[in-house]
């Protein structure tokens, strides 16, 4: 059966979700509590069942992760030329240049500060080109727009043997 990397990466958080659900219940189900005289209440909680489908599922989500990983580190995103994997790590570099330029393209050129200790005029400047820092922070939000577009095509038409 053939699966595209967006099918994997929803059936990964499927199973995960499966998981702990099933640890959740556990959780509820694994004690009693009985006042003493009382008789204990009859439970369904059965440990090593419960551990068989948390291995079942955990093997899934590895075999499934490995499918994945394999796929990132072999498929090509042909309009950057790199593989899904180094487009993500390209993806979070643009995330963090564009949080950087972001503060910066938010200064003023100039900023005239007041201080009840000076007199004189006092001036903060920045040393760069406001105008041209918003224009980059326009190009990387662009960037990051095209490439994650570009992922997201891969993703849903990159077709993995299962």
């Amino acid at each position: 059966m053939k699966k595209c990397n967006t099918e994997l990466m929803k059936e990964i958080k499927m199973l995960e979700e499966k998981k702990e659900d099933i640890l959740s219940l556990e959780r509820e189900s694994c004690k009693i509590t009985y006042l003493e005289g009382e008789k204990k209440l009859p439970s369904n909680y059965d440990y090593n069942e419960v551990r068989k489908n948390v291995d079942a599922i955990d093997a899934e989500v590895r075999r499934y992760k490995a499918l994945l990983a394999y796929s990132n580190a072999t498929t090509i995103v042909p309009e950057f030329n790199m593989t899904i994997g180094e487009c993500l790590v390209y993806l979070a570099q643009l995330n963090k240049k564009k949080d950087l330029i972001s503060n910066l393209s938010n200064c003023k050129q100039l900023t005239r500060v007041s201080s009840a200790y000076n007199t004189k005029v006092e001036y903060v400047e920045v040393l760069f080109n406001v105008d041209k820092v918003k224009k980059e922070l326009e190009e990387v939000q662009r960037l990051i727009s095209q490439l994650q577009i570009a992922i997201d095509r891969v993703n849903l038409t990159n077709m993995i043997d299962c």
